[in-house]
């Protein structure tokens, strides 16, 4: 064999395992988002997106139990909204994790507010968010 039908051959399959690295990478990251997902959210480039607002159960009772990609923001713990963290940037219902409380108090950016149960909040990429009062379900 000459050298450049060797050096060819070699090209040939660092490019081949380039790309099957591209694509085992891809199909990694598809997983991993696809976790993050509940009914009626799509997740798009690292942002949620809500179709719908609906946490009423049949009975007309708001569904305060943890689903699969629901959040729970401990009292007093700080967490980070990006699109590398769990908490993706987006629109959120609050919900409070103890049933006899209405009122919670959410510092986002620095500022604490108060929001009631079953409200909704946007958080941008960067805030920083915590829950001052009572732990809280983001979902």
């Amino acid at each position: 064999m000459v050298w450049s039908e060797i050096a060819l051959i070699c090209v040939g399959a660092v490019l081949v395992i380039v790309v099957l690295a591209w694509i085992i990478s891809a199909v990694v990251k598809h997983n991993k988002n696809s976790d993050k997902r509940v009914d009626g959210v799509d997740i798009i480039d690292g942002v949620r997106y809500t179709k719908s607002e609906n946490v009423i159960d049949d009975r007309g009772k708001v569904k305060v139990s943890l689903k699969k990609g629901d959040h729970l923001l401990e009292r007093g713990k700080e967490y980070l909204v990006s699109k590398n963290s769990d908490l993706l940037p987006g629109k959120y219902t609050v919900l409070s994790a103890d049933e006899n409380t209405d009122k919670i108090n959410i510092r986002i950016g620095g500022v604490v507010r108060e929001y009631k149960h079953f409200s909704s909040i946007v958080l941008t990429e960067g805030d920083k968010v915590s829950s001052v009062s009572h732990n809280i379900v983001l979902r």
